[in-house]
């Protein structure tokens, strides 16, 4: 339980600090934290993010890779924790695989027959 605890406050804070305090060039399109996987031991930490603008994803990683000291140091501030654990920073595919099933089950048409053989 408190483990997901420090998910939680950690994927919210992140969230607030690339949106409002990271200032890298290379950040120029949304990024949402969608999930975060810290280790037991508290000292390591998996960030899953969500870029909106696929083609800048690589760049997009490499700067948050590479802000993750700063963010971790904040992290420290903000947080009410004894350990920040270190981040790596991992593109989520989830939205885009949903969008994609998605639009398969969209092309598909389902006939009054085929319906009834649900039943």
């Amino acid at each position: 339980m408190m483990l997901e605890r420090v998910n939680n406050e950690i994927q919210k804070e992140l969230n607030e600090i690339i949106s409002r305090d990271l200032k890298d060039p290379r950040v120029t399109c949304i990024v949402s934290v969608t999930a975060v996987e810290t280790a037991k031991d508290l000292k390591s930490a998996k960030v899953f993010v969500s870029i909106m603008d696929d083609s800048a994803s690589i760049d997009v990683l490499k700067a948050l890779n590479g802000a993750a000291a700063y963010m971790r140091g904040l992290l420290f501030d903000r947080l009410k924790i004894r350990t920040v654990p270190h981040l790596a920073f991992h593109k989520d595919n989830s939205v885009q695989n949903a969008m994609k099933i998605e639009k398969i089950l969209s092309g598909l048409t389902i006939t009054p027959e085929d319906a009834d053989k649900g039943e």
